[in-house]
């Protein structure tokens, strides 16, 4: 009986050993957007993307920005000036530009944005669109980005002239329907717990069925 028992718990605490969890999804943001204009756009945007060291090109002099390379995925756009698909573009957060220097109400937070194509603000602004977003999050915690959909607001969506960097509409193209939601993230089990589960299980039935034959 003792060689029985021994047996069990080491498959068991082989389990415990090579029991783990798959790495938990990142926080992933899904917006979707649709301008006075009519264009149409979505972005996923992950808020675990680490930060460039480089501050980016911003709104423009002595408004830099903080630049998250290739944090947008799936960046879909329709419009008369531009079409996208799936495409990877990077997401800026510029501090200094907050809502009152916008022409907006003050408090709503600062001008941020998925910019498109990646790499265009990094050091020169040569971008082909932005589709603003104004970040209400707390300041002081950047670079960190939040993960709560709530502090990311309505803007609207400006394009650029590639070649002069000129902005095409004077004004942002305002949505009239945003959203933002989080993904839910679920952590997936992997087969070394599914083993421990199995383990721990056969061990307790086993041992009831060994205390009842000693009672007998």
């Amino acid at each position: 009986m003792q060689r029985l028992f021994m047996t069990v718990a080491g498959a068991v605490l082989m389990a415990l050993g090579s029991g783990t969890y798959a790495p938990v999804q990142a926080a992933l943001l899904d917006f979707n957007f649709t301008s006075v204009s009519g264009v149409t756009g979505s972005f996923t945007l992950d808020t675990d993307t680490k930060f460039s060291p480089q501050p980016s090109a911003g709104a423009g002099p002595g408004l830099p920005g903080i630049l998250y390379p290739n944090a947008v995925s799936n960046f879909f756009l329709s419009s008369p000036q531009l079409n996208l698909n799936g495409v990877t573009a990077d997401y800026e957060v510029v501090p200094p530009a907050t809502s009152d220097r916008l022409g907006l109400p003050p408090g709503l937070g600062v001008l941020s944005g998925a910019v498109y194509p990646s790499g265009c603000s990094a050091q020169n602004f040569g971008c082909l669109v932005t589709a603003g977003v104004l970040y209400a999050g707390n300041l002081s915690q950047l670079p960190v980005l939040s993960d709560n959909p709530v502090d990311y607001k309505s803007l609207g969506i400006e394009f650029f002239d590639p070649q002069t960097g000129e902005q095409i509409n004077l004004t942002p193209d305002l949505y009239t329907n945003f959203q933002v939601v989080r993904r839910q993230s679920i952590p997936e089990e992997s087969s070394s717990l599914s083993l421990l589960i199995f383990g721990v299980v056969s061990t307790c039935l086993l041992s009831k069925r060994i205390q009842k034959s000693v009672t007998l």
